[in-house]
Formats: structure tokens, C-alpha cells, sequence
């Protein structure tokens, strides 16, 4: 059965009065067909039968229940078998039989409870199994319309479950300062109208907002706890996100869906880097900030890519947590005047609606490889981990040296983990580095085969990204030390892959002390990006130029992956443009022959 699709677009999420919040939430056709053959159409193959006498010699037999909205109704169409008999004798007499279609004209009302929809028969028709209208006897007419089910007159769409998940959130989010006022807060949460416009059954709720209250002045800077907080707090916004687009994946059936679920992960974790290296600026909190702009992601995402659901049941819990996730974003929009703390707690009890059945903690903040990730995400089988190396010390063994893939020298790892390069050495330490990169590029090309034609294209890449990142390095002198080369933001070594943009797709303690891991790891991004965004957009078709392959794959590279055209787009900001223009200067060395031209770095 297909999801529930509850696609609401924020720009409609309004105060209808001062202390008034409406939401809509949107049911397509689809869902309403699951409704229909998990409430109505309950015999075997989706069918309803209904007796017209004890004997079952008349009756009518209902199937395949599709539905159309259009112009404010719900035209529900089945097939149908119409059989008119007489028991003579023990015998049924088959008087009529009769093959076609019915359809039902059907309007959305509120349910007098105020927490459920109904969709009420205004009329009805009878068609020929073409679809045409057929035209019936008066009695036979009358019988049919007798024997129509009441559950198909008035077809009810229970919504005290969602509400009750809505409530349970509320109660969670909302700081009231009594409980009576909490109480009437959650109580006024009810079904304010429904209506069938533009394909979708579209269902507002409403709920009274909190009681303003004076929010507390801002202090002009956060201390290192206050920052700590923060952190861990933004870190749960993360975890939530991570959590609900494991369970999306499951229903993720092409690389097109694998894409735009990896596009709301990559660009929720870059902007929740860039909130951290950035609070100071914003005036309202940044994890409000990030839950907001994450969830206008997830909207568009669950809308686009609205897959089959085992069950309605499962559907009706997709449409709960969209409606969870729409209430969170209305009352934001009130501002922290309303009394809205979206804490963890909030976030863990609106994920749980999604997924009630994972044990673990939905917030989780793991650095662990995650395979299954990785796999629905379309990036495979993990990066091989390094070993300890043959020649083991404490030292090796604490920072594990990587184990040399086939023809690559040990030592020279060795070496290379263990060396902060000065400018003396650049004769001998970028040559080495080169040869890593080159045989890097190699085994990635074999993990993964690319189009031999664009083989030369992936190398420069690997090599001008690693320029442009590190200047080929993996460690720098900090205190006297050999420490990973690591900005302030989390990106580390040779490649600067960011360990909170790639948590769960690359090991962070590898990445920082295994230079051949961390070369490995960029490679594997980079082909990424090359394959499903720059090839399969065509930029060297649309520019005309190969080199555009590299260019927009590093663009993807550096800004996340709908960053992918940045390179060539007339509005990217001076800072992007001059950082594709680096990256191109570097790129065009290489591919000029210039293999060593990285030595500028260091003169």
C-alpha cells in the first residue's frame, strides 16, 4: 500500500487568529485507496461482498476500489457484480446477473468529534466494465443502491491516533507555567476543516499557541559550556535526521531517491558545521535554525519520494510524523516568545512516532561506520580499515598504520604516517605522495569501475583536490608534535574530510592518522560525486569541455552535493567562485604535465 503522502508547505502554516496555529496536512488518492482496502475491502483480493438474502442466491460483490479527486470530491470507482436470483425449491433461480462498474461521489465533512474526516455519498452512478454510463432498470437501480454498504456512504478516516502522537509531542515541547494552561493547550488541538482541492484530500488542524512569554535577553557570547551545550544539542538534530533517513532508505528503490536522501543529509550536517563555527551571528538559536531548514528538506523529499508502505498502518504513521514535524515547524515560525522548546526529548518522541520499533536511542550521535548507510546511500561496501603495521611500537599501534593495499610500498606508509613534512623535504616527500595518490586512484577505479574514458579525468581530480585541501598533507607540527592537519570546522589530513559532514560513512580515528585511509576516503566521495552528479548531469555536454567533470565534482566536493553546477553559475558568492578558480588553476597544472607543482605551496 503506498504511503501517506502529508505534504504541507510552510509558506501556508498560519495564525487564522492571535492564539490560533493551523496546519494542513495533505492525504493523496493513494492513501485513501490503502484506507479503503484495509477498512472496507477486506476479503481475499481487495473484494466486498455483500448478501441481499440468507441464502447468498442475490448479492452484490465490490473490487478494486481507485480513487480521483477533483473539483472539492472524492470520486471512488469499483468493480462491481450485481446477481438478482430466487431460491426455488433449495435452488438458486438466476434471475439477473449483472457486470460493470460503480461510482460514488464523495464529500469531505469534519466528523462531529472533531478528531476524525468523514467522506460522505452525495451519489452515485452505475458505468459499464468500459467505464461508460449504463443505464439500469428502476429496480434494479433501487436494489443496488439498497445493498451499497454503509462503510462506503460514509467512509471514516479515524485521526485520534495521529492526534494523540501530536498531543504526546506537544506535551513535550510546550512550557507552560501552569498545568491548566498546558492542559487547554493540548486539548484545543482538533480537525478545523478538510477539504478535496488539487488531487489531495487536505485536512487542517488547529491548535491554540502557548501564552507568550518574555523570553530571556541573549547574553552577547557563550562560554565553552554554553558552546559545549550547543554542540550537543545541534549533534541531536543530526542524530534525528540520521535516523529518520535510515528508515526512508528502506523504501528508497533508485539512485534518484538514494540522491536527494544523501542531498538532506550532506546539507543538514555542512549547515549544521557551518552553525557551529558561526553562533555568535544568529540571533535566534541555531537548532531551531537547523530543525527548521531540515525540515523543509524532509517535506520535499517526503513528497517526492512517497514509496509503498507495508501497511496503512504505516502509512498513518508517516502522515502522524509529518504532522509531528509540520506542528514543530508552525509554532517555531510564533517565535521563542510562544513558550517552544524544541529540546531532545521533543525530538526523540517525534522521531519514535516514525519508528517505534528501534531500540536504540533515535538521537544517537555514533562516529561508527555505518555499512547499511553507506549501501543505501549508494557509496557501497566501506573503505577498508588499516592495520597495525609489521614494525609495531606503542606509537604504532596507538595511531595504526595503514596496511599497504597490493603494490604499494609498506614502508613508505610507514614513512608517510609518520612524517611532518618541512619545506627541506619537499624533493623527496611530494614524490611519495604523488605515487600514493596515483595508486589510490587505482584500486578506487577497481573497487568501483568508471568509464574508461574518463579515467585521466578522475586522477587530476584526486590529485588537485588533494592540493587544494591540504597541499598533500596528513600531519602538521603543533607544540613539537606530529598532530593530524585539521580546521577548526572538523575537516582532517591529506583529503579534509569532514568528520561530522561523513559520520557513519568513513572511520574518524583512521582518517586522522592514516594518510593512505584518508587519501581512499576522498577518493570515494569524489567518485561519487563524479558519477551521480557531474556525469549524470552531463557538465562536460552542457560546457563542452571534459575538465568540467572535475570542476563540478569538486564543487559538489567542497559545498555539498547540490553544489554540484556552483563552478559555472553567475550568482556563487566571491568566496565560492574564488575557490573554484583555485581548484581550476590547480587542476589545469596537472593536467599540463606540472605533477610536482604542488611544491608553490611551500616556497
Amino acid at each position: 500500500m503506498l504511503l501517506a503522502v502529508a505534504s504541507l508547505s510552510m509558506a501556508t502554516a498560519h495564525l487564522a487568529r492571535a492564539d490560533e496555529v493551523q496546519i494542513p496536512l495533505e492525504m493523496d488518492r493513494r492513501f485513501l485507496e490503502s484506507l479503503l482496502r484495509e477498512r472496507v475491502f477486506v476479503g481475499e483480493g481487495h473484494r466486498l461482498r455483500i448478501s441481499g438474502d440468507e441464502t447468498g442466491c442475490q448479492g452484490l460483490e465490490l473490487s478494486r476500489p481507485r480513487v480521483r479527486i477533483r473539483s472539492g470530491q472524492i470520486l471512488l470507482r469499483t468493480d462491481a457484480i450485481a446477481r438478482i436470483g430466487q431460491t426455488v425449491g433449495g435452488r438458486c433461480l438466476r434471475l439477473v446477473e449483472w457486470h460493470g462498474q460503480l461510482e460514488l461521489d464523495q464529500r469531505p465533512v469534519v466528523g462531529s468529534d472533531r478528531r476524525s474526516a468523514l467522506l460522505r455519498m452525495s451519489s452515485w452512478r452505475a458505468l459499464t466494465p468500459a467505464g461508460a454510463p449504463d443505464t439500469l432498470s428502476t429496480t434494479v437501480g433501487h436494489w443496488l443502491e439498497q445493498l451499497l454498504p454503509s462503510d462506503l456512504k460514509q467512509v471514516r478516516i479515524d485521526l485520534n491516533g495521529p492526534l494523540a502522537d501530536l498531543e504526546a509531542l506537544l506535551a513535550r515541547v510546550v512550557t507552560a507555567e501552569d498545568a491548566a494552561h498546558l492542559k487547554a493547550i493540548l486539548s484545543s488541538l482538533s480537525i478545523r476543516d478538510v477539504a478535496a482541492l488539487d488531487e489531495r484530500v487536505t485536512v487542517t488542524l488547529a491548535v491554540v499557541a502557548p501564552r507568550p512569554i518574555t523570553p530571556p535577553a541573549r547574553e552577547p557570547t557563550l562560554d565553552a559550556v554554553e558552546l559545549a551545550q550547543l554542540e550537543r544539542r545541534l549533534e541531536n538534530v543530526d542524530g534525528f535526521v540520521t535516523a529518520t533517513l535510515e528508515h526512508l532508505t528502506r523504501g528508497a528503490d533508485s539512485p534518484a531517491q538514494a540522491d536527494a536522501l544523501l542531498d538532506v543529509l550532506l546539507e543538514t550536517r555542512i549547515e549544521l558545521v557551518e552553525l557551529l563555527g558561526e553562533a555568535e551571528r544568529y540571533e535566534r538559536d541555531p537548532v531551531r535554525v537547523l530543525f527548521v531548514d531540515t525540515w523543509d528538506r524532509l517535506t520535499s523529499i517526503l513528497r517526492s519520494t512517497a514509496g509503498q508502505a507495508a501497511d496503512h498502518a504505516s502509512a498513518v504513521r508517516l502522515f502522524s510524523f509529518i504532522g509531528g514535524g509540520n506542528l514543530l515547524r508552525a509554532l517555531d515560525a510564533l517565535g521563542p516568545s510562544a513558550g517552544i522548546d524544541l529540546s531532545s526529548d521533543g525530538l526523540r518522541r517525534l522521531a519514535r512516532i516514525l519508528i517505534p520499533e528501534e531500540s536504540l536511542d533515535p538521537l544517537r550521535f555514533d562516529e561508527s561506520v555505518n555499512p547499511a548507510l553507506r549501501r543505501a546511500l549508494g557509496f557501497g561496501e566501506p573503505v577498508p580499515l588499516p592495520e597495525p603495521g609489521e614494525e609495531s611500537s606503542w606509537l604504532d599501534w596507538l595511531v595504526k598504520p595503514a596496511r599497504a593495499a597490493e603494490g604499494l610500498d609498506r614502508s613508505l606508509v610507514r614513512k608517510l604516517n609518520h612524517w611532518v613534512p618541512r619545506k627541506s623535504d619537499m624533493d623527496t616527500y611530494l614524490p611519495m605522495v604523488r605515487d600514493v595518490l596515483d595508486h589510490v586512484a587505482t584500486e578506487q577505479l577497481r573497487a568501483k569501475p568508471l568509464d574508461a574514458a574518463f579515467h585521466r579525468e578522475f586522477r587530476l581530480l584526486l590529485a588537485a583536490t588533494a592540493w587544494q585541501e591540504s597541499c598533500w598533507r596528513q600531519f602538521v607540527a603543533r607544540n613539537d608534535k606530529r598532530v593530524p592537519l585539521q580546521s577548526r570546522s572538523g575537516d582532517i589530513g591529506l583529503m579534509q574530510v569532514n568528520q561530522r559532514v561523513w559520520r557513519g560513512f568513513y572511520d574518524v580515528h583512521a582518517l586522522k592518522w592514516d594518510l593512505v585511509y584518508n587519501a581512499r576516503s576522498g577518493a570515494d566521495i569524489l567518485q561519487h560525486f563524479l558519477v551521480r552528479y557531474a556525469l549524470r548531469h552531463g557538465e562536460h555536454k552542457t560546457t563542452g569541455k571534459r575538465e568540467s567533470l572535475a570542476r563540478s565534482a569538486y564543487a559538489a566536493y567542497n559545498g555539498g552535493p547540490r553544489q554540484y553546477d556552483r563552478y559555472r553559475r553567475a550568482n556563487a558568492t566571491k568566496r565560492e567562485k574564488r575557490v573554484d578558480g583555485l581548484f581550476y588553476e590547480k587542476y589545469r597544472a596537472l593536467r599540463s604535465g606540472r605533477s610536482l607543482a604542488v611544491k608553490a605551496c611551500f616556497e
